[in-house]
This record gives structure tokens, C-alpha cells and sequence, in this order.
């Protein structure tokens, strides 16, 4: 008799990020909850400078990138599922916003993620990487079209500064990323107020 088999359903992400937690040292911990805690603070502080999706938006972005970040360095895996809720919440805020936040959105979305897609097309990187970068992209582009260049360079640069220190062959990205968002979003919020414009600014 042939032996029945029986397919085990895929963990959900909760239980994903109970066991990214559970297997995480103290201090991941703290970085984890400090991080979301600097990407929402840079969230409120937008709401002088931008609309109030733009505000939301950056605030469950930046907690979403924050879980899938601590999944990232547990399992070397970003969840769809993360990833598919945050862009589906960008979507919403850009076409709130009109053709030319949906433009920008889109200019953010592209410029992130094409350099990581050259880089993913000789090997060098998981293609959950590419979708992390392509969404915070996104997310940075409701306040500037070119928020996505910060957010990559910034992941390449620290985390390849990190490998080096620590030499390490091999080391998640996505927590690279989402400083590099959260980074990239308070920059363009200090830039709109210092230069004391309207949101959106006119062209």
C-alpha cells in the first residue's frame, strides 16, 4: 500500500514572527521595537508637510518593513504577504493623491529596485530583497520621487560596511533596507520643512 502523505499548510506570518522573536537576542529585540518607534515618530512629524494618508501610510509601512525585517534576519526569507499589505497601502495613498503622487510612487518604486534587480540577475541577492526594496521605494516616494535611491544606497553601503567589520559572507538585507526607508522618510520631511513649502509643492 502507497503511503499517504500529508502536506503541512505554510506557517502564517504570525506564527513566522513568533518565532523570529522567540529566536531573537534581547538586543535585536530592542532594535527591533526602537526602529518602529523612529519610523512612526518620523510619520507624525509629516503630518505638517504631508497629507494625512501620506502620514498613515508611512507609519504602517515602515512597522510592516520593521516585521519583515526581523523575519529577514531569522529566516533569510521576507513574507509575500508583508509585502503585498504594504503596497496595497501605498496604492491607496498615491491615487488619494492624484496623478502626480502616483507618478512619484511609481519613479520610487522603480529606482530602488532596478539597481538590486541587476545585482538579483548575476546572483548576488535573494528576490525578496528586490520586492523589500521596490515597496519602500514606494512608500518614500508619497514624499519624494527620489526617496528609493536613499533607501538603497544606504542598505548597500552600511550593510556592506557591516560585513566587512564583522566579515561576513552572508547577512540579511532587509534590515539594511528598512533603516534606509526609515532614513530616507525623515530626510524628506526635514527637507520640505526647512524649506518651509506647501505640500505638495508646485512645480
Amino acid at each position: 500500500m502507497a503511503e499517504i502523505t500529508f502536506i503541512q499548510p505554510e506557517h502564517t506570518v504570525a506564527d513566522r514572527a513568533g518565532a523570529a522573536w522567540r529566536a531573537a537576542p534581547p538586543a535585536r529585540r530592542m532594535q527591533a521595537i526602537s526602529g518602529v518607534a523612529l519610523g512612526c515618530a518620523v510619520a507624525a512629524a509629516a503630518t505638517t508637510v504631508a497629507p494625512v494618508a501620506t502620514v498613515v501610510t508611512l507609519a504602517v509601512v515602515s512597522t510592516l518593513a520593521g516585521l519583515a525585517a526581523l523575519i529577514d534576519v531569522h529566516e533569510h526569507r521576507i513574507p509575500n504577504t508583508l509585502l503585498l499589505t504594504a503596497l496595497c497601502v501605498v496604492a491607496v495613498a498615491a491615487t488619494s493623491g492624484g496623478l502626480r503622487t502616483s507618478t512619484d510612487v511609481l519613479v520610487g518604486l522603480l529606482i530602488a529596485a532596478l539597481p538590486l534587480f541587476v545585482v538579483r540577475y548575476g546572483r548576488g541577492l535573494a528576490i525578496g530583497d528586490v520586492k523589500f526594496a521596490a515597496v519602500l521605494g514606494a512608500a518614500g516616494g508619497l514624499l519624494h520621487p527620489f526617496a528609493g535611491l536613499v533607501v538603497v544606497w544606504f542598505a548597500a553601503l552600511s550593510s556592506g560596511v557591516y560585513a566587512i567589520a564583522r566579515h561576513r559572507s552572508r547577512l540579511a538585507l532587509g534590515p539594511w533596507l528598512w533603516a534606509g526607508y526609515v532614513g530616507a522618510c525623515a530626510l524628506g520631511v526635514l527637507a520640505v520643512q526647512l524649506g518651509g513649502q506647501a505640500w505638495p509643492t508646485p512645480r
